[in-house]
């Protein structure tokens, strides 16, 4: 019968959890580092009518995913911004959205001229 000494025990312990180690992060998918980008709809400066209520026609978001895979993300656009319609000027509209990884689009912006026509 083998009797192995503390500081082999050891040793062994260690060199095993190295190989348990270094297998850990070698399924690991590629890292996402490509920023979304946002497509603002419609006409981009807008001239709208004084009084008409204010619709505005939106923006889509995509993101290219570590695999190059283009993937609708507008459901996570979040816009700010408000056009008072009854009083004549400029106003902007924002667009703004991160993916599932952080990475944070370049802001669009809506341009909006309330005016009489």
């Amino acid at each position: 019968m083998v009797i192995l000494s503390d500081m082999k025990k050891f040793l062994i312990f260690i060199v095993f959890l190295m190989f348990l180690v270094s297998g850990c992060g070698k399924n690991k998918e590629p890292a996402d580092n490509n920023k979304p980008f946002i497509v603002v709809l419609g006409s981009n400066p807008l001239y709208w009518e004084k009084g008409k209520p204010y619709e505005d026609p939106g923006a889509e978001a995509y993101d290219i995913t570590a695999a190059g895979d283009t993937v609708n993300i507008t459901d996570r656009l979040q816009t700010s911004g408000i056009v008072d319609v009854n009083t004549i000027g400029k106003y902007e509209i924002h667009y703004d959205v991160s993916d599932e990884s952080g990475n944070k689009a370049d802001e669009q912006i809506r341009t909006v001229y309330v005016q009489i026509f």
